[in-house]
């Protein structure tokens, strides 16, 4: 995978990928001063969700601002939405219903929520509603930053201008210590700019001794992280920061250790504001008593995903299997915490542990699952992985919505199916990811031989073999026309390892990757495909005569079919 994928892929799985965005805040009277109903001094950021921090579950005030096309008026303001007998604009400072947008409100003070109903003990409440969590306080709760040998370090960017597009993502590189081996433990966001903060990654730079670009200057980085590859923080709206399990910590400074890392910020800028500015950060929370073990992360699922439209329930599933996972692993694991990812699709997502074909435990397991709400499936006692086990990963899509195919992609509007781990010790674990491309397992896919098929060899454009089968299909083939002399041809060609099944649609999907951005390989497979009717008309009629199938309706049906997915492919 492209460096640039990882990175979206981690930070879709680890946090939430909001919907809620600041600026809706200024379009409601008071919308930055909503008190938490329960905690004094603490502000309830997202004032028409559940969540208090924003994203997700709309409370019953963000349903009416929704149908009230998002926008503050006498309708909206004189509605009373959590029903506690009090209107909007008596709740939010704005009893007269005469605010606007960019106004001083009439009143600042004995404010309340329009999307919870109080007192909770009132009758027409009914008591706290289940969402409302009053010994949440918005704080990191780590005991490992309370140590006596835990120190933090600060790392914020100088202050950049946010450029005016919707989505930018920005890098620093910076310094980490180096004077002797410390533990990372906890992290913690510093935001300086909650207009546009969306996410930020912290990237460790394994195996680096020298800065891999000049310290401390942002720069507009794309998907490229300077090959600094090993994810340490992650921060995204509604986070307070992260805590690692007291076994293990992330190795930083002097010998093995992480000495430089990358800053990733993505800045949301819907509506392209000109003079927004920003310098967030992260505190990074470290020890030199090193814990017994150093921290892995490990990606987990399936990368080839082409749901069809209108499935009320369309399955996929991927696996690390057995004989895969022994391959790269150097001993036992233990798995602290997963962290189950899917799109706006998703429906349910279930990411199991299998020993000896049998199930042994879920180790993420959400019946209903919510792109905007992921939850963190936290294991105390950390779960034994050994070789031989399986981790699987199934996903469920519902595509009632939809017209056309989904693929896997990073896009909100593409899907994906994977599963994020932290585990340790991260020396047992080979790589940061196993996931499946088709049946084929992620062993297989960095094979130089895919069952039968010499992958270095069809890849190299300049190969003889290869030169003769693209010049022979140029020759004999024409896109949308199947003709006899070509039909001849890829008839044995399809035969052939990397021009069939699983192993061939990988091929492919490798070439078009390569060649990206060099040469666009769609002619080319427009001329090879081009007899696939008769292909399969061939293949079903033989199928006819023995006696294996079905009627040459049936056959009608299955060309029509392939004459569709034809033109999605294409």
């Amino acid at each position: 995978m492209r460096i640039r994928c990882f990175s979206v892929i981690i930070l879709c799985i680890l946090v939430s990928a909001c919907t809620g965005y600041p600026y809706f805040k200024e379009s409601i009277p008071n919308g930055n001063k909503v008190p938490h109903p329960c905690i004094k001094g603490l502000y309830w950021e997202g004032v028409g969700h559940e969540n208090y921090k924003g994203s997700g579950i709309r409370n019953s005030f963000g349903l009416d601002f929704e149908k009230n096309s998002k926008v503050w008026n006498t309708e909206l303001c004189n509605k009373d939405s959590d029903g506690d007998g009090l209107t909007n604009g008596q709740e939010l400072g704005d009893p007269d219903c005469t605010w606007t947008p960019g106004t001083q409100p009439k009143t600042t003070e004995n404010l309340s929520h329009p999307g919870i109903c109080e007192p909770f003990d009132s009758p027409l409440c009914g008591g706290k509603p289940s969402f409302v969590n009053c010994e949440d306080t918005g704080r990191l709760e780590c005991d490992s930053i309370k140590e006596p040998d835990t120190f933090n370090i600060t790392v914020r960017f100088p202050e950049t201008e946010v450029p005016n597009k919707e989505t930018t993502y920005m890098c620093i590189t910076f310094e980490l210590p180096m004077d002797k081996e410390y533990h990372l433990v906890a992290t913690e966001p510093v935001i300086d700019n909650a207009d546009i903060m969306h996410h930020t990654l912290v990237y460790g730079c394994e195996g680096v001794n020298e800065a891999p670009r000049e310290l401390m200057t942002p720069v507009e980085c794309g998907g490229t992280m300077d090959g600094c590859r090993e994810l340490i923080a992650v921060w995204s709206i509604g986070g307070i920061g992260t805590c690692q399990n007291q076994n293990a910590g992330y190795l930083v400074g002097a010998n093995k250790g992480l000495k430089y890392a990358v800053m990733q910020h993505h800045w949301n800028n819907p509506q392209k504001v000109s003079n927004y500015k920003d310098s967030s950060g992260m505190t990074l929370h470290l020890t030199p008593k090193l814990r017994p073990h150093n921290a892995g992360f490990l990606m987990t699922g399936q990368f080839h995903l082409e749901i069809p439209p209108g499935e009320s329930q369309y399955v996929a599933s991927g696996s690390c299997g057995g004989s895969c996972l022994s391959q790269m692993m150097n001993g036992t694991i233990y798995v602290t915490k997963v962290i189950n990812h899917m799109h706006l699709l998703g429906a349910a997502q279930f990411t199991e542990l299998r020993r000896n074909n049998s199930f042994v435990m879920h180790l993420a397991e959400d019946k209903v699952y919510d792109y905007n709400t992921p939850v963190s499936h936290d294991h105390k006692d950390p779960v034994m992985i050994q070789k031989g086990d399986e981790l699987k990963t199934t996903c469920v899509f519902s595509s009632e919505t939809k017209s056309q195919v989904t693929r896997f992609g990073e896009a909100t509007s593409d899907e994906m199916c994977l599963a994020f781990f932290t585990y340790y010790p991260k020396e047992n674990f080979q790589s940061g990811q196993c996931v499946s491309w088709k049946s084929l397992s992620h062993c297989e896919t960095r094979q130089d031989v895919i069952r039968g098929c010499n992958r270095r060899k069809i890849l190299n454009l300049a190969d003889p073999d290869t030169v003769n089968i693209t010049m022979t299909v140029n020759a004999l083939c024409v896109p949308e026309e199947c003709r006899i002399e070509c039909l001849n041809y890829v008839r044995e060609l399809k035969q052939q390892p990397c021009f069939s099944g699983d192993v061939g649609d990988f091929m492919r999907s490798v070439m078009r990757r390569t060649a990206r951005g060099q040469l666009d390989l769609s002619p080319l497979f427009a001329r090879l495909d081009s007899c696939d009717r008769e292909l399969l008309k061939e293949t079903l009629d033989e199928d006819i005569n023995a006696g294996r199938t079905a009627t040459p309706l049936f056959t009608t049906v299955l060309l029509a079919i392939l004459c569709l997915l034809r033109m999605f492919w294409h």
